[in-house]
């Protein structure tokens, strides 16, 4: 057996307020958890957490670009296995026991590349259905070959996956996929110069607006805007806007027809749907939380195309639908390049309608999830029982296929937990999958920290 002893438990409910206890693990589950110590028996691994916290692994509902295959939905051509493994040990590194692929596109004979090479568990998910195609096509699709257009949602269901998703995706609908994709590869094309993600953002809005509705360019913006990126002399307002145009429009309603049939095909099949929520997106999805109803999840809520208001509004329309809203850390602790504030965050938090965290991929810079748990806990926007489980067990009920076996430290559930420090969810010092130690960083191993044998034989 493995026991954890001397810890700050917090176990995912959201409900037990934190205690000082001990979690028996013995092979893949978890035995016991309460508030005595264990001294174990011959051969057990006993660990002093030393009062660090001890927490369910987290379950990230919303992770790219986490197995090879044609990635978002625009079905762009996807990472190779290594570079998956690559953000496979990010996460592992960042706490995430579980992640779910949102790259709906990939079929199973993909995901099983990853699985069983590294030991966060991979999810999958689908948009195996129209007019998803038809929106990938669109403004990519070449990532998708024959055997992903003949493969279905019904049979992507038969085989695993837990979720219909990312339905959308900023690539489709406008958002930060053509920040940080196509829009700098046209520009680049048309003038040899590649622009930054928040560059492409501001003269996309200036052309579309933050709700993407085009006919109204600011055509005095977006020429300034030029000016200050060094291309007036390179390109003209009149093709910028035809280039921008041409970029974001071809697939923009076809997705929002997703969006609503995604809500019906979750009826169907009795998974939920988890739609890209933004400002563009806002109608459509209000459509399809009211089809879908508590198999609708309002994927990153806190996107920075609306605004706090917009934000706290439409969140308040899904949770009155019974679906439920997620905030994604995207990059607004780290690089803070695609989200650079967390406003909309702590609105929406502060108003109680946040269910659940996620990462989402933010070009591959995503800041971990109990980063978040830490910055809403310190700051008091929510007791750190309520913060944790929106990372762990709030998912496993907006997931129940994955939510039935982990999301919570409870005797039966999978050993899957995360050592911390003290104060500081974010710290991640050992994490622990099926019972197995997948990391341990060094100074988990200090004095009175190491796991141990009952026989006296210390194991790092």
């Amino acid at each position: 057996m493995l026991i954890l002893n001397n810890g700050l438990i917090v176990n995912g409910d959201g409900r037990t307020a934190p205690f000082t206890g001990s979690i028996v693990i013995e092979g893949s589950r978890i035995a016991a958890v309460g508030p005595a110590g264990y001294t174990g028996g011959v051969g057990d691994v006993v660990i002093d957490a030393g009062g660090r916290l001890l927490m369910p692994g987290a379950v990230n509902p919303h992770a790219h670009a986490v197995a090879p295959g044609p990635r978002f939905a625009s079905g762009t051509p996807g990472v190779s296995v290594e570079e998956a493994l690559g953000n496979l040990r990010c996460h592992l590194a960042q706490g995430h026991t579980t992640v779910v692929d949102l790259d709906g596109f990939k079929v199973p004979e993909e995901t099983a590349l990853v699985r069983g090479r590294q030991p966060v568990r991979v999810e999958s998910s689908t948009i195996h259905f129209e007019p998803m195609f038809t929106a990938a096509d669109a403004v990519d699709g070449a990532g998708l070959d024959d055997v992903h257009r003949a493969t279905t949602a019904q049979k992507m269901v038969a085989t695993g996956a837990v979720v219909i998703g990312e339905v959308g995706a900023g690539m489709t609908l406008g958002g930060g996929g053509q920040d940080y994709m196509y829009i700098p590869a046209a520009l680049e094309k048309a003038t040899g110069v590649r622009i930054l993600p928040a560059q492409a953002k501001a003269l996309k809005y200036a052309v579309l607006g933050r709700h993407v509705r085009p006919g109204s360019p600011d055509r005095q913006k977006i020429a300034d805007l030029l000016r200050q990126q060094g291309l007036a002399d390179l390109i003209g307002v009149d093709t910028v806007i035809t280039l921008i145009e041409e970029s974001v429009l071809p697939s923009f309603q076809v997705a929002l027809d997703g969006l609503v049939a995604s809500a019906d095909l979750a009826l169907e099949l009795g998974v939920p749907t988890l739609v890209h929520n933004s400002a563009p997106s806002d109608e459509a999805a209000r459509e399809a939380a009211r089809i879908a109803k508590e198999l609708f999840i309002g994927g990153h809520t806190n996107h920075g195309t609306f605004s706090s208001e917009e934000a706290v509004r439409n969140a308040r329309w899904i949770k009155e639908q019974g679906g439920f809203v997620e905030i994604d850390t995207f990059d607004a602790w780290g690089r803070r390049e695609l989200h650079a504030t967390p406003e909309h965050l702590i609105a929406l938090v502060q108003e109680g309608l946040v269910d659940i965290m996620a990462t989402d991929y933010a070009a591959g810079h995503w800041d971990g999830m109990f980063e978040m748990v830490d910055a809403v806990a310190r700051v008091g926007l929510a007791p750190l029982e309520q913060a944790v489980a929106m990372a762990t067990g709030n998912v496993g009920r907006a997931l129940p296929r994955v939510g039935a076996e982990r999301g919570v430290l409870k005797a039966g559930l999978l050993a899957d937990v995360v050592i911390s420090a003290p104060r500081s969810p974010a710290e991640v010092c050992c994490v622990v999958i099926g019972g197995e130690i997948a990391l341990a960083r060094d100074e988990f191993a200090a004095p009175g920290t190491k796991a141990r044998t009952a026989a006296g034989s210390a194991r790092g």
